[in-house]
C-alpha cells in the first residue's frame, strides 16, 4: 500500500512540474510573440502619441509579460575634459576629485620618491584614456615621450600614450614651457635632484587656433639675438654647454602671434620622438651642437633646411646670427625652406 501511495505521490509532482514548465514555455513563446509584433509596427515605443494598436501591445506587454520599456531619458553624457584647467600633476599621490594614473621609473632609487607621482584628469569627466610604459612606446596608440637627459635613471623609454582618436595633442619639454601651446603642467619632483623642476607637458586640443591663419615662411617668421619679439610667439634657441660669453641665453626663433602656431619644439639632447627635427649644426663650434634640433609635428608643412655656410643656402632663409660666438662662427648660418 505504502508503495502504491508513494508512486502515485511522485507520479502526480511529475505531472504537475511537466504541466507547470509546459505552461511557463507557452507564456514565452506567447510574450515572444507579443514583443516581436510590437518591435515591427511600433518603431518608436516611447513616442506620446502611438496607436492605439501599439498602445495595447505595450499594455500586454506590461501587463502579462512582465517587460517594462523605460522611456526615460539616456543620461547625460560626461562633460569632455578641457585642457589644460581639468588636469594636474601631484608628486604627493592620489588627489580628492581626481581619477589619477601613476607615473613611475623602476629604475629610480626609493629616496626620489617616484613611488607617489600622479597625472591626474577632474572625475565626473569623460576618459582621457591615459596609458603609462616605462618600457617604450604602448602599440595601438599615440605615445608622447617623457624624457630628462640629465637624469641617469633609464627615462629614454618611457612614455605617456593616449588612444590614436584623442583630441589631446601633447608635447613634452625638459627645458620649461612650449610656446605656442594651449597650456602647459609642470611635471616637478623636488626630491629626484636630475633637475626634475623644470619639466612640463603641454599640448592643445584639436582645433586650437583654427581660427587664426597658418603662418607663412619667411615673412611671419623671425630671428632674435636680444631676447623675445614683441608681437611675437618666441622659441628659447639655447645651448647649455656654451659659456656666457657667447650670450646664447637671450636667443629666439620667434613666429608672428596673429598667425597659428606651428608648434615648434627645440631640443639639445637629440631629436623629439615622433617630431619632424631639422638638425642645427655648426661644425666649428665646440660646445656640443651636434645634437641640437628644431621639431614640428610630423603633419607640419614646414620642411626646414638647414646649412651652416653661405653657400648652402637654398629656397628663402633665415639667418641665425650670434655675434658674440665668433669662435663659434655664428655669422653664416641659415635656415631655410
Amino acid at each position: 500500500m505504502f508503495r502504491i501511495v508513494l508512486i502515485i505521490v511522485i507520479t502526480t509532482a511529475f505531472l504537475v512540474q511537466t504541466f507547470g514548465a509546459a505552461k511557463a514555455d507557452k507564456k514565452t513563446k506567447k510574450c515572444d510573440k507579443i514583443q516581436k509584433n510590437f518591435t515591427k509596427k511600433c518603431k518608436n515605443p516611447c513616442d506620446e502619441n502611438l496607436s492605439k494598436k501599439c498602445r495595447k501591445l505595450k499594455k500586454k506587454l506590461e501587463s502579462k509579460c512582465k517587460i517594462v520599456i523605460d522611456c526615460s531619458p539616456p543620461p547625460p553624457p560626461p562633460k569632455k575634459l578641457a585642457w589644460p584647467g581639468d588636469f594636474r600633476w601631484s608628486f604627493a599621490g592620489d588627489v580628492a576629485g581626481y581619477n589619477c594614473l601613476k607615473v613611475e621609473e623602476p629604475a629610480e632609487p626609493a629616496s626620489h620618491t617616484w613611488g607617489d607621482n600622479r597625472f591626474c584628469w577632474k572625475t565626473g569627466m569623460n576618459d582621457p584614456g591615459f596609458r603609462w610604459s616605462y618600457a617604450g612606446p604602448i602599440a595601438g596608440m599615440r605615445c608622447t615621450r617623457i624624457f630628462e637627459p640629465a637624469d641617469p635613471h633609464t627615462w629614454a623609454d618611457n612614455y605617456l600614450c593616449v588612444p590614436k582618436n584623442s583630441d589631446l595633442i601633447l608635447s613634452w619639454s625638459y627645458a620649461g614651457p612650449i610656446p605656442g601651446e594651449q597650456g602647459c603642467i609642470q611635471w616637478k619632483e623636488g626630491a629626484d635632484p636630475h633637475t626634475w623642476n623644470d619639466n612640463y607637458l603641454c599640448g592643445h586640443q584639436a582645433g586650437f587656433e583654427s581660427h587664426k591663419s597658418p603662418a607663412q615662411w619667411p615673412q611671419d617668421f623671425a630671428w632674435s639675438f636680444a631676447g623675445p619679439l614683441a608681437g611675437y610667439t618666441c622659441l628659447a634657441i639655447a645651448e647649455p654647454a656654451e659659456p656666457k660669453s657667447t650670450t646664447w641665453g637671450d636667443n629666439f626663433f620667434c613666429v608672428k602671434s596673429d598667425k597659428a602656431s606651428p608648434f615648434m619644439q627645440w631640443s639639445f639632447a637629440g631629436p623629439i620622438y615622433d617630431r619632424k627635427c631639422t638638425r642645427i649644426l655648426e661644425p666649428a663650434d665646440p660646445h656640443t651642437w651636434a645634437d641640437n634640433y628644431l621639431c614640428v609635428p610630423n603633419d607640419s608643412p614646414l620642411n626646414f633646411h638647414w646649412t651652416f655656410s653661405t653657400g648652402g643656402r637654398k629656397g628663402q632663409c633665415i639667418q641665425w646670427k650670434e655675434g658674440a660666438d665668433r669662435a663659434g662662427t655664428w655669422l653664416d648660418n641659415y635656415l631655410c625652406m
